[in-house]
């Protein structure tokens, strides 16, 4: 099962959008600085796998059909994940949030 969370963290001035499988461990995480905390420009979001360095703006287009997220994938972002130039999976949204949410959070960060 895939987790879909957004979280902010203040110590790392950054905010998240986190896909966690449960099973595995492995997770595709949107990242962006929060506003406020850098001084020299920087990209809208940057894409991680929490390893390894993020690739910035790595997402050429996302699309969400009920509770299925699609992700397709500039080549160096298609990199960390075997050269799959797009990902698709099912989530289930973490406590306090729904995939609607995620999907707004999403919108926002990448557009």
């Amino acid at each position: 099962m895939i987790i879909a969370s957004h979280d902010t963290f203040p110590d790392l001035g950054c905010e998240a959008i986190i896909f966690l499988d449960d099973e595995s461990g492995e997770c595709f995480q949107i990242q962006r600085d929060l506003l406020g905390t850098v001084e020299t420009p920087r990209p809208r979001y940057s894409i991680t796998t929490g390893v390894g360095a993020p690739v910035d703006e790595g997402i050429l287009s996302w699309r969400r059909d009920d509770d299925e997220f699609e992700f397709a994938l500039i080549p160096r972002a298609a990199r960390l994940f075997g050269g799959a130039s797009s990902l698709a999976f099912r989530v289930v949204a973490a406590e306090e949030t729904t995939v609607a949410d995620i999907a707004a959070h999403l919108d926002r960060l990448v557009g």
